[in-house]
């Protein structure tokens, strides 16, 4: 056995058991909060941006217009295949996806209480995909915000899937010499399409 699989075997024999979520009386936090106006405070906070739109192909408009000179596109939308510049199903190795200009997927959940979107192995066609493309698109309806974290991970209760994520906001980091630097380690910027 060598030193990598000696590692995983005692990372393996040490796992801590899984605890269940606490209960939490949901009650106590409703505020009646306009959704969609305090999602997009959110979103705009952490370095976001969010467009109401009526459909998808305005997503593509709106794409095409902010960034008209990409090369390397994407979309994992219903009926967008023009926007893709790539086959992803060619890609063998993550690396080569380095050069992705502009990202576009969907999401299920939406939280209010600090613009997190949800994002998992159904949404994603490579794990990789929102954390190197220069420009992440996602697409969200208005019926699937919700006002806080416990709530997201309430409807994510019955959910299977092997990996998922919250998302919130572009890529930052104000390690550097104490000053904020946004795409440091990811995109260099999210806008939010509710439709």
């Amino acid at each position: 056995m060598g030193s990598r699989e000696s590692i995983l075997a005692k990372l393996k024999a040490n796992k801590p058991e899984a605890i269940d979520l606490p209960k939490i009386d949901l009650n106590v936090f409703n505020e009646d909060l306009d959704l969609i106006k305090e999602f997009t405070k959110k979103v705009e906070i952490v370095g976001g941006s969010v467009i109401e739109i009526s459909n998808d192909e305005e997503v593509l408009t709106h794409l095409k217009k902010t960034f008209p000179n990409t090369k390397i596109n994407f979309s994992n939308l219903d009926n967008t295949q023009s926007f893709n510049t790539i086959d992803l199903s060619t890609i063998k190795n993550p690396r080569n996806l380095e050069d992705l200009d502009v990202l576009v997927l969907e999401s299920k959940i939406g939280v209010a209480e600090n613009g997190a979107v949800w994002l998992d192995d159904n949404d994603i066609p490579i794990r990789v995909l929102p954390f190197i493309t220069k420009h992440l698109a996602i697409v969200i309806s208005k019926n699937n915000l919700v006002p806080y974290m416990h709530e997201a991970y309430k409807s994510l209760s019955n959910h299977n899937s092997s990996y998922g994520v919250f998302l919130s906001g572009p890529s930052k980091t104000a390690d550097i010499e104490q000053s904020l630097v946004i795409g440091a380690h990811g995109a260099l910027s999210l806008t939010v399409f509710l439709k």
